[in-house]
């Protein structure tokens, strides 16, 4: 619950965030709460962007720069596992994701060179947009704190959608309308994010476990999201659920 309540202020924080720059210091403190040692919030570039992609990361200068140069940053296999991936994923999964080249396999070796030696990464996949990612990121041989790895989805997906938005506004796009989810598809999400699984919250709601799976995937349809948890932080983020209803 001491988790839940600590994504619950960082959620308040970048909600009421009103530039780029506090997001990315917003997410780099909870990053270090959560016991991560960096995180990386990136968007390809695409023409289906509104706005510009978004770009955020507190990674060493030297690594950045390194990205940065040659556009080296091509060659990262976690962006390939993205691409085919809608769950979150630690780095050590990768040789089972992508077929990695030789040339994967350096930019690991050099990450690792820069401090940057295991990593979580949380797939986002925006309708009508390219694809994103968060990456949280632990130093030397650390190893990834798997209690803070729930957290971790909750942290990525809102910073994520807090700096979309935040993004599209700067730069004259329309800010996305916002879908109306019915008292019933409503009802099951608020039991998804309690960890109900459909039999349970079928139990619950007087459904049968398909029907309380239609209602999920419609929701998620009206969203254009493709995860549960990405459903549950936009409906968080819209007022549709507070944290209450999940918490009691």
């Amino acid at each position: 619950m001491t988790l839940f309540s600590d994504v619950q202020v960082f959620v308040k924080t970048v909600r009421d965030a009103d530039s780029l720059e506090s997001i990315s210091t917003t997410l780099s403190d909870a990053t270090r709460h959560f016991r991560f040692d960096h995180f990386a919030m990136v968007q390809r570039v695409s023409l289906r962007l509104q706005a510009a992609p978004v770009q955020l990361s507190d990674f060493p200068a030297d690594w950045v720069d390194l990205l940065i140069s040659g556009d080296y940053y091509v060659h990262d296999p976690v962006l390939v596992a993205v691409e085919r991936s809608v769950a979150p994923f630690s780095w050590a999964e990768l040789p089972t994701m992508v077929n990695m080249t030789k040339h994967h396999h350096t930019y690991m070796q050099s990450a690792q060179s820069q401090g940057l030696s295991q990593g979580y990464t949380v797939p986002i996949h925006v309708p009508g947009e390219a694809s994103g990612l968060c990456s949280f990121v632990m130093a030397g041989d650390r190893e990834l704190p798997a209690d803070s790895l729930p957290a971790a989805q909750y942290l990525a997906c809102f910073a994520f959608e807090a700096a979309r938005r935040l993004a599209v506004n700067r730069d004259g796009g329309e800010g996305d309308s916002t879908p109306r989810l019915t008292q019933r598809q409503l009802d099951c999400v608020v039991l998804a994010a309690k960890g109900k699984s459909n039999w349970v919250s079928g139990q619950l709601l007087g459904l049968s476990p398909d029907t309380v799976h239609k209602y999920l995937e419609s929701a998620k349809r009206r969203y254009g999201v493709s995860s549960r948890t990405e459903l549950v932080v936009r409906a968080l983020f819209d007022g549709q659920l507070s944290f209450n209803d999940i918490i009691n």
